[in-house]
């Protein structure tokens, strides 16, 4: 597994799970990839951990329902959800990509977010007129593939 940085963070699966799940935070932390480069959540690997517990099974319908309320929660931002199992442990944890909006992504409630270095910074005031200049524009990644 690798390190978290800047395209990769892991989380508890409590963060999602039960009375403890924090769905606004996971919400943001997908706002701060889309605004950055896109990343990798790894949802079920403790932090300082680099696999999932052996025991740990992803229950039936988790994949709909992380897909479902990052939607209701977020504004531009697209993932795709898999279910993955430790080669090493037998474990299993979910993986969410998200991609690097062409828009400016924010919470339903209006808050944007960015990626820097293995933090979600808030952006706020001249950050967000920047965001907001910056994704009108094409990359110059597209503009090279698309000639």
């Amino acid at each position: 597994m690798s390190l978290e940085g800047q395209n990769i963070d892991k989380k508890s699966l409590r963060i999602i799970m039960g009375k403890t799940g924090d769905w606004p935070e996971l919400a943001k932390d997908c706002v701060c990839f889309a605004n950055a480069h896109g990343g990798r959540l790894l949802i079920g690997i403790e932090d300082g951990d680099s696999e999932p517990l052996a025991e740990q099974r992803i229950p039936a319908g988790l994949i709909e329902k992380v897909i479902a309320r990052i939607g209701e929660l977020t504004v531009n931002v697209t993932i795709a959800v898999q279910s993955r199992r430790s080669e090493t442990t037998g474990g299993e944890y979910l993986e969410i990509t998200v991609l690097r909006s062409a828009s400016p992504s924010s919470t339903t409630d209006g808050r944007f977010y960015l990626r820097v270095g293995d933090a979600c910074k808030p952006l706020v005031g001249e950050d967000v007129q920047r965001l907001l200049e910056e994704r009108s524009a094409q990359p110059w990644e597209t503009l090279t593939s698309l000639d």
